[in-house]
């Protein structure tokens, strides 16, 4: 399904709680999972966090167990629910997307929720990268962040 451009990544304090801890269960390593949603308009609205198994076990990348991948979106199917986002931490730098993380987003109507773990409380923030040209993967032609909502109330991103 092809969505309106997103400007807005709605979370409930507690989906946002279970995706800190399942990242900060994971680290060193980087974490990963898929959080499943709806969409009205530009705004998506997360309603479940599927936790990922980081098969890389890297502080610097990630493959999510494509066993994991394929169980999650048969249980969006079934449930009418899309895919929002990707999430992934990045334990020791800035949640910005790195250049990797733009050139292996195979989704290109999901956003990157990446989380800053280096700091305390743990940053998030979310980037919406649109496709250059064709292709399974995005070699992102621009790349926009994207508010996050948390019980109505802004995450703010990291400063500078």
């Amino acid at each position: 399904m092809v969505w309106p451009s997103p400007s807005l990544l709605r979370i409930d304090r507690s989906l946002y709680g279970e995706i800190v801890d399942h990242l900060n269960e994971a680290q060193p390593a980087e974490g990963v999972g898929l959080l499943a949603g709806v969409a009205n308009g530009g705004e998506r609205q997360a309603t479940r966090f599927f936790r990922g198994t980081n098969l890389d076990r890297s502080p610097t990348r990630y493959t999510m167990d494509p066993v994991e991948v394929i169980s999650a979106f048969r249980e969006m199917e079934a449930r009418d629910w899309e895919l929002v986002a990707i999430v992934h931490s990045h334990p020791r730098t800035s949640p910005t997307p790195s250049v990797t993380d733009l050139r292996e987003a195979h989704y290109p109507d999901s956003l990157l929720l990446i989380f800053g773990l280096a700091s305390s409380p743990p940053v998030a923030r979310c980037w919406f990268a649109s496709p250059a040209g064709t292709g399974g993967s995005m070699g992102a032609a621009s790349v926009r962040e994207v508010a996050v909502i948390v019980d109505d109330a802004p995450v703010e991103p990291a400063a500078g």
